[in-house]
């Protein structure tokens, strides 16, 4: 349930560094995914 944004600059400047921190975090997320699937493999030994 959204409710409608404020368009002062101030409000957009805000919303615009919190998609592209959501989009770095994202991309952290992803990133680390591969070394935690490796790191579990490899403890439960089956690499």
């Amino acid at each position: 349930m959204e409710t409608e944004a404020c368009k002062c600059p101030a409000c957009e400047k805000r919303a615009l560094e919190e998609q592209e921190s959501e989009e770095i975090n994202f991309a952290v997320l992803v990133a680390l995914v591969p070394i935690l699937t490796i790191t579990l493999f490899n403890t439960v030994g089956l690499l």
